[in-house]
C-alpha cells in the first residue's frame, strides 16, 4: 500500500503529534507512527520466524502432536493480527481466564470512536498488540506457558556477563572498606546511573536484534554525565536517607538481562547498606513488550548467576541474592495484571486500589525504563518543560523516581529551551535511547 493510501485511508496526518494531546499513531512525523507501521511489524514477524525454527523442539517440550496442531494455528493467528495491526482495525475484545478479560474489554468498549491502532493513543494501541500475541497462546491447551521472547532474553544476560564482572568488582571493592555515610551516598548515585543506563539494552528497541553490554559500564559513567538530561538523583538519596530507615523500596522492573542485573545489584547495595529493610519487586504477569522481566525471568537470572562456573564474582552474587530471597530481605511481589493493562498510572487508584494502597505504604517507589515513564506520563505530549510532578496528575501513592532511557517522543522536567538546542544538535534524540532523564517526585 503506497503511503498515500495509507493517508487518505487510515486518516494519518503528515505532522508532528501536537502538544497537550495523547500521542497517537496517526501523526507520521512521531514515533508512534513509525512504531505502529514499522516496529511492530517487524517484531511479529520475528516470533513467527522464531516459532516456525523452534517448531521441532516445542513439540517436544510442549506436548507432542497436539502442540504441533496449535503452534501452526497460533502462527496463522499471528500473521492474523499483523494483518489487523497493519490495516488499522478496530480492536477485538479478548477472552482469557488469566483475570483481566473485564479490565480490557471494557476498556476497549471505552474507547468510541478512537479504538483502531493508528486512532487510538499510541499507549493503548501498543499495549493491545503485546496483549493480544500473547492471548493467542494462553487459550491452548499445551502452549499457554510457552515464552515466545525467552531465547532473546536470555541471550541479554549471558552476552553481558563480562561487564557484569566489572560492575561487581567495582562494588566489591567499595563494599571492601569501611565507608562514610557521604561516600556511600555519592556511591549510591553513581549506581543509579548505572541502572539507568542498564535500561539502553532494549530489545523492543532494537526490534528484538541481539543486545550486549560490554566494557566497564562503571569507567563509562562520566562520559555518559552531560546525556542525563534531567538528574534528581541527590534527590533520591535525601529521601532515602530521611527520617528512620524502616521504609521499603518498591521497584517496578523494565527489561531482562543485564537491565534487570543492575536492578539486583540496587536492591543488593541497599541492603548491604542498611538504607531500607526491604527491597520488593514488581514483573509482569505475561511476557511482555519483548524484554520484560517476569517470575520465570527472575528465577532463571538467579539460578543462571548463581550457577556459573567460570566467574566466580557472577555465582557468589547469585548466591548473596537468593540468600536475601529466603531471608525477606529482597521479595518479588505476586504478579498484579494492573502492569500489563493499558492503564495509565494516575488511574491506578481507580482499576487496582489494592495495588495502589501496597505501593503507598512504601518509601520509594523506582519506576525503570520507557514504558514505565509513558504510564507515567500517560502518553500525553507534555510541553517538555512541564514539571515532573505536574505530568503525574496526581498520581503520587509515595515518594517516586524513574530511571528512563529516552526512547519515545516524550518527556518533561526539561529546563526551558533544552528541548530545542538538543533538536538542532539531533533531530532524532528522543528515540536514541543516547538521553537519559532520572526524575524524583516527593509525597
Amino acid at each position: 500500500m503506497t503511503t498515500t493510501d495509507l493517508t487518505t485511508k487510515y486518516n494519518i496526518i503528515d505532522e508532528k503529534p501536537p502538544f497537550n494531546a495523547p500521542l497517537k499513531g496517526q501523526y507520521k512525523q512521531g514515533f508512534g507512527y513509525y512504531t505502529m507501521r514499522e516496529r511492530l511489524p517487524v517484531i511479529l514477524t520475528q516470533v513467527i520466524d522464531q516459532l516456525s525454527k523452534d517448531k521441532e523442539q516445542i513439540v517436544e517440550n510442549f506436548g507432542g502432536e497436539t502442540a504441533r496442531e496449535e503452534l501452526k494455528a497460533a502462527i496463522g493467528e499471528i500473521s492474523k493480527l499483523k494483518y489487523e495491526l497493519q490495516t488499522d482495525k478496530d480492536f477485538r475484545p479478548i477472552r482469557t481466564a488469566l483475570g483481566d478479560e473485564t479490565v480490557w474489554n471494557s476498556f476497549i468498549e471505552g474507547l468510541g470512536q478512537d479504538n483502531s491502532y493508528f486512532s487510538a493513543c499510541w499507549l493503548y494501541a501498543e499495549t493491545y498488540m503485546y496483549r493480544r500475541l500473547n492471548n493467542i497462546f494462553e487459550n491452548t491447551k499445551t502452549l499457554n506457558k510457552l515464552d515466545y521472547f525467552q531465547q532473546q532474553k536470555h541471550k541479554a544476560l549471558t552476552n553481558s556477563y563480562d561487564a557484569m564482572v566489572a560492575v561487581l568488582r567495582s562494588i566489591e571493592a567499595f563494599n571492601g572498606e569501611p565507608k562514610t555515610m557521604e561516600e556511600i551516598g555519592s556511591f549510591f548515585r553513581q549506581l543509579l546511573k548505572l541502572n539507568l543506563w542498564g535500561n539502553r539494552c532494549d530489545l523492543s528497541i532494537s526490534a528484538g536484534q541481539d543486545v550486549k553490554q560490554d566494557g566497564d559500564p562503571f569507567s563509562l559513567l562520566d562520559s555518559l554525565e552531560t546525556c542525563i538530561v534531567s538528574d534528581h538523583t541527590l534527590d533520591i538519596w535525601k529521601c532515602i536517607t530521611a527520617g528512620p530507615a524502616s521504609g521499603i523500596v518498591e521497584i517496578i522492573n523494565d527489561n531482562s538481562g543485564y537491565e534487570l542485573f543492575t536492578d539486583l545489584c540496587l536492591a543488593d547495595f541497599i541492603v548491604h547498606h542498611k538504607l531500607a529493610p526491604k527491597v520488593c519487586f514488581n514483573v509482569k504477569a505475561i511476557p511482555w513488550y519483548i524484554s520484560d522481566v517476569t517470575p520465570k525471568d527472575m528465577q532463571w537470572t538467579l539460578d543462571t548467576l548463581a550457577g556459573h562456573d567460570t566467574q566466580p564474582l557472577l555465582a557468589q552474587f547469585g548466591t548473596r541474592l537468593k540468600a536475601h530471597f529466603a531471608s525477606g530481605a529482597l521479595e518479588m511481589r505476586p504478579v498484579d495484571n494492573f502492569w500489563t493493562s493499558p492503564y495509565e498510572f494516575y488511574r491506578m487508584r481507580d482499576i487496582a486500589p489494592a495495588l495502589y494502597d501496597k505501593l503507598s505504604e512504601a518509601k520509594l517507589l523506582v519506576f525503570k525504563g520507557d514504558l514505565n515513564y509513558r504510564k507515567l506520563l500517560g502518553d500525553f505530549n507534555f510541553p517538555y518543560s512541564t514539571p515532573f510532578l505536574e505530568a503525574l496528575r496526581g498520581f503520587l501513592p509515595t515518594n517516586l523516581c524513574t530511571l528512563r532511557t529516552v526512547k519515545a517522543d516524550l518527556i518533561c522536567g526539561l529546563p526551558e529551551g533544552m528541548a530545542d538546542e538538543l533538536t538542532r544538535k539531533d533531530a532524532s534524540w528522543m528515540v536514541t535511547g543516547e538521553y537519559g532523564v532520572i526524575q524524583f517526585a516527593g509525597k
